[in-house]
């Protein structure tokens, strides 16, 4: 049995649809395939041996949070199949030569893992020479995913993969999205493909360049040097191996003082004179979620929206705060959500409890400023999570 059999086994694909189906079983269309999830199993795999499998129609959406952008969303039977070759073939086959810094999308990696790292390359940089002063040059891919070229990705998929089968497997799902360009987002095929177009540019920085401060999280990358020559080269280097590829930089591209600081995945990062490093939130983030706050809060009184969502949304923001040094900017927040919670219950019992629609939910936790907050453990909102 090669590699492609034992991907497609009934065992390994019925494990597959057991992850694919976390967290969307409330989707019917999840439950429904769910239900005869053995029999369902048993047909997939008797189609992929036969090679009469294809991949059903995706069902397209869009996004405005964080920015706007196009989802492709695979249907539960195909990404039954994807995870199954994912996890037995293409993510081994691809991510074995991945640099370490390539921090997006993988086993333990990811937004927390990225900045981590950064925190971890400044101050290596400041032990290295003895100084806060240098220079950062910060690259952003422009449509990474819509623009990414379809012979592009395939050769990226064809140098590391070495079956046959899982390679014209992962080349039936580029050729899916339509066109000569673009890559779904939202499959974990797409995610693993668009990682591996980058890792050769990774290669370079870290080896040709010798970049010793390297980050890259999927089409956002950071470099650090002490002198800005070097990252004016770097850049030149780096634009041209990009637009060989069919991409370019955006506006967002540029060279800038270390001592102004690093944005990087919407946080701040500052060197000190004494090498401590200092993780910022963007001030954005912070005002997005104050507005945010009240605008569920009237939601709230009118009725409109369950006291839960206020408390859940809080949460969220919280645990992302949490990341960085924000003691202050969370103190604050939390002053806010108390006095929005008060605002809630003084309205409900301005009304009259059960007269009015909220006035349920917030009842629920007993009187006082906590109402919101215990409607929202109890719904199962869990305290910090993300």
């Amino acid at each position: 049995m090669d590699e492609f059999e034992r991907a497609v086994s009934f065992d390994n694909l019925y494990d597959g649809l057991r992850k694919a189906k976390r967290s969307v079983m409330w989707k019917d269309s999840v439950a429904g395939y769910s239900l005869d999830g053995l029999k369902n199993t048993a047909k997939l795999r008797e189609e992929i041996l036969r090679g009469e499998y294809e991949i059903s129609p995706y069902q397209r959406f869009v996004i405005h949070e964080p920015k706007t952008r196009e989802i492709v969303a695979t249907r539960i039977r195909d990404r039954q199949f994807q995870r199954s070759l994912c996890d037995n073939i293409l993510y081994g086959d691809m991510t074995r030569g991945f640099i370490y810094d390539n921090c997006a999308c993988q086993r333990g990696k990811g937004v927390d893992f990225a900045l981590d790292r950064m925190e971890e390359h400044l101050r290596r940089y400041f032990r290295e020479t003895g100084s806060a002063d240098g220079w950062v040059l910060k690259c952003d891919i422009r449509h990474y995913f819509p623009e990414t070229r379809h012979d592009v990705a395939k050769a990226a998929v064809r140098k590391r993969v070495r079956d046959d089968r899982a390679y014209q497997a992962a080349a039936d799902i580029i050729d899916s999205f339509g066109g000569e360009k673009g890559i779904g987002l939202g499959s974990q095929v797409s995610q693993l493909i668009e990682l591996a177009v980058l890792d050769d540019l990774d290669h370079f920085i870290k080896e040709r360049l010798r970049i010793r401060h390297y980050v890259r999280y999927m089409d956002d990358f950071i470099l650090i040097c002490q002198e800005r020559a070097t990252l004016e080269n770097a850049l030149r280097e780096i634009r041209a191996r990009v637009e060989a590829l069919g991409l370019e930089l955006n506006q967002k591209t540029q060279i800038a003082p270390l001592r102004h600081g690093i944005r990087f995945l919407k946080w701040r990062f500052i060197l000190t004179a004494t090498g401590k490093v200092i993780r910022r939130m963007n001030s954005r983030s912070i005002t997005k979620e104050r507005r945010k706050l009240k605008k569920i809060a009237e939601k709230v009184k009118a009725g409109a929206m369950p006291p839960e969502y206020m408390w859940e949304s809080f949460q969220s923001w919280r645990a992302n705060a949490e990341r960085g040094n924000t003691n202050f900017i969370v103190r604050k927040m939390e002053h806010l959500y108390k006095q929005l919670e008060e605002e809630i219950e003084h309205e409900r019992r301005h009304q009259g409890a059960g007269e009015h629609p909220a006035g349920q939910g917030c009842g629920q936790g007993g009187s006082g400023g906590g109402a919101v907050r215990e409607a929202g453990e109890a719904a199962g909102a869990a305290p910090g999570g993300d």
